[in-house]
């Protein structure tokens, strides 16, 4: 299995997807822009698939437990009340990308294209039908701010996806830092209102338990 699919696999499973996730036909695909500057000063917006995308929800999770360690930047057409609250609805399009085995994101701007190695990656899944389908095989220029006192990443994000159906996506997020497993809350958790602040000095502390 490609790396893509095991990724999308994993985050189907963690936010208690039963289907799997197939992905798509691959093709050629190049960044819609080049240079930081082009990046819009808006909400992440496109089309997936030959639908139309646009980001309501923007939350990252870091994994921090040991042979696991990885961020999620996750950009999501889903809503929330509140910035770590359930999304609805639930098969809503994502947009997320990922960061394998580090739990730190820093300042950067990053460049990817498609079958390049690189710690960055950047992966779409919607639905079609009674199947999630998606993409990890991107090209992208992807600018990020590492968090701020707030807790919160922002940046930029350009892509396209080499799906054979032009997908592409552009624009600005401001993602909240939130626990891992935030849709499946356990007996003697924090309530919700508690979590945000509490996460929000893990990560300004550097991820130290």
């Amino acid at each position: 299995m490609r790396p893509a699919a095991i990724a999308m696999a994993a985050l189907l499973a963690a936010a208690g997807c039963a289907e799997e996730a197939h992905p798509v036909a691959h093709g050629g695909a190049e960044p819609p822009v080049t240079a930081v500057e082009a990046i819009p000063d808006a909400p992440v917006s496109g089309m997936l698939r030959g639908a139309r995308f646009t980001m309501k929800n923007a939350r990252y999770v870091a994994d921090h437990r040991q042979g696991y360690t990885h961020t999620d930047i996750r950009l999501s057409a889903a809503s929330a009340e509140a910035g770590c609250g359930e999304l609805a609805p639930k098969g809503a399009a994502e947009v997320w990308l990922r960061l394998e085995r580090s739990d730190k994101v820093e300042t950067a701007v990053v460049n990817l294209a498609p079958g390049q190695a690189s710690p960055w990656s950047v992966h779409y899944q919607v639905r079609e039908g009674d199947a999630w389908v998606g993409s990890g095989d991107a090209a992208a220029l992807v600018v990020l701010r590492e968090a701020g006192p707030d807790g919160k990443i922002s940046g930029g994000l350009a892509v396209c996806f080499a799906d054979g159906a032009k997908s592409c996506v552009s624009g600005s997020f401001e993602a909240e830092p939130c626990p891992p497993g935030i849709d499946a809350p356990v007996r003697g958790a924090l309530p919700p209102e508690a979590i945000p602040e509490r996460y929000r000095q893990r990560m300004r502390d550097g991820g130290a338990p």
